[in-house]
């Protein structure tokens, strides 16, 4: 059964990275004109934290409209473009519904509940001066210490409302989407459980409002739903009450390659909600090969650190969401990323049998989903700490593995805290695997780690669990360091099995062409 696809569009990168002022015209074939005619079948159009916009509001400025002098090229290009889109009589927000509902997709208004882009400071100064906004100046009294909304209190939830029933009264958009991953937290350290029901209060009271005006009403959480029950996010009520009708998710760090769904699609199916698991199309942050993560240059995705993921990668984390029933798959960040991807992610990865029989790339996450690895520093959760022997990985794998087209199989691990290759005996599934002669010994944050391929026999693979296991083989006197994976990569590919066309279209966020 074919999925349907969601594309989600930060709603000024788009704009910012292309010559002011920008058509009408211009402005659709860089936002919808990316997805019509494929399986993309929402267009969410995101606000960022909505306290300066990038569409015409009664009440709230539009980015850039603030500052008398403007340093940033780019954040000059979106005033300019805004302003000359003003004076023609519309915005980004009415020409991105109209273009929707021309192409039979569904334009969403995507809002961050406490996106803290406008909380930034370099030098004492604001990182993003064009994002202030009156209405933050005017009500301190509503705002976390960094600036951030404190939804403890009822004059958040008003504002909130506002703006939501503006755009449903202002715009043909054919839902309202609230993202909750950007960012907790939503109150003052110690009340999350307090301020809890406060805020599925507003969930109620925004869906009740978005339903009555005839729209589908959304909302965007971080996998592990026990995160998201600590921040003070009542999902559990929110998905028994049936408050939404589709739910996407993510992480805080974006890049959450094996984080399941299943908790979500249980939940959510029983209320006729549907679940689009995420992935991230900016992963520059990953932990890298050598001088990865820059995000200067299109790369291998996973594999060196750089701009938007593989498709075999895509296939990967798809195939896992839709052997656990997701209805489809969801975009986050790819008019931001760095590099281009090809444009048959937006077909292919909405037919399942297609997403199966291809080459794939699972990643293993060895740091936790809601850690942002570029800002943050974090511990291995596959590691073997002094006085341990072993640690086990494991690696869900949604293939089916029939002689005789089984697929090559290559594990390649980034191990810190190893002297030689033997320090460690790794088992895929019990079987020995073999290392291929290919070791990287490369510096990264502070420490030498060793990159090392290995071949994994093709029939060590099970469909659904699996596990990775490394037991250590020899001790170092006077080392006290554990011994840390810091990235594992298995890549599958089957006989006869072609990837990429150097012809075959292309999207490029960043090009002015």
């Amino acid at each position: 059964m074919r999925k349907s696809l969601i594309y989600n569009d930060d709603g000024w990168s788009s704009y910012m990275r292309r010559p002011a002022p920008m058509t009408p015209e211009q402005i659709v074939d860089v936002t919808v004109g990316t997805v019509i005619g494929t399986a993309v079948k929402v267009y969410q159009f995101c606000a960022l934290g909505g306290h300066a916009v990038n569409y015409n509001s009664s009440f709230l400025p539009r980015i850039g409209e603030n500052l008398e002098a403007i340093r940033g090229m780019h954040v000059w290009r979106m005033r300019e473009t805004l302003r000359s889109l003003d004076s023609l009589g519309t915005d980004p927000l009415h020409i991105v519904a109209r273009a929707c509902r021309e192409n039979d997709i569904a334009c969403q208004f995507s809002l961050r509940m406490n996106d803290r882009h406008h909380t930034y400071t370099r030098g004492g100064e604001w990182y993003f001066p064009e994002l202030q906004s009156a209405w933050l100046d005017e009500h301190p009294e509503l705002l976390l210490p960094d600036r951030a909304l404190d939804y403890t209190q009822p004059g958040v939830s008003e504002y909130r409302e506002r703006q939501i029933r503006e755009v449903l009264d202002t715009y043909d958009v054919a839902g309202i989407d609230l993202d909750f991953t950007r960012f907790k937290p939503w109150f003052p350290a110690g009340k999350e459980q307090q301020g809890a029901p406060i805020l599925t209060r507003l969930l109620r009271d925004l869906s009740e409002m978005v339903r009555r005006a005839g729209k589908t009403f959304s909302a965007r959480f971080e996998y592990d739903p026990r995160a998201c029950q600590a921040s003070g996010l009542d999902v559990e009520t929110i998905l028994a009450e049936g408050l939404l009708d589709q739910i996407t998710l993510g992480g805080v760090g974006d890049h959450t390659p094996d984080a399941p769904c299943d908790w979500w699609v249980e939940r959510a199916h029983r209320t006729g909600a549907k679940v689009y698991p995420g992935v991230e199309g900016q992963l520059h942050w990953i932990a890298a090969c050598g001088a990865g993560g820059a995000g200067l240059h299109p790369g291998g995705g996973v594999a060196d650190g750089y701009g938007p993921p593989r498709m075999e990668y895509l296939r990967a984390v798809a195939g896992n969401h839709y052997a656990s029933g997701a209805d489809g798959l969801s975009f986050f960040n790819f008019t931001c990323a760095d590099g281009p991807f090809p444009k048959r992610i937006f077909t292919e990865l909405a037919d399942p049998a297609a997403v199966k029989r291809g080459n794939k790339q699972y990643v293993a996450a060895v740091w936790p989903w809601d850690c942002a690895t570029f800002e943050q520093s974090w511990t291995s959760r596959a590691r073997i700490e002094p006085g341990q022997t072993d640690a086990s990985i494991p690696l869900r794998l949604c293939d089916t593995f029939v002689p005789p087209a089984l697929p090559s199989a290559t594990l390649t691990l980034d191990l810190m805290g190893i002297n030689r290759i033997d320090d460690v005996d790794i088992r895929f599934n019990g079987k020995p695997v073999v290392w291929t002669g290919y070791d990287y010994n490369h510096y990264e944050h502070g420490c030498w780690n060793d990159i090392l391929t290995f071949g994994v026999p093709s029939m060590a693979l099970h469909t659904g669990e699996n596990v990775i296991e490394l037991h250590r083989t020899k001790r170092h006197e006077g080392f006290t360091g554990s011994l840390e994976v810091r990235k594992c990569i298995l890549d599958l590919t089957y006989p006869n099995r072609s990837e990429e066309d150097e012809n075959e279209p292309r999207f490029t966020p960043g090009s002015i062409a």
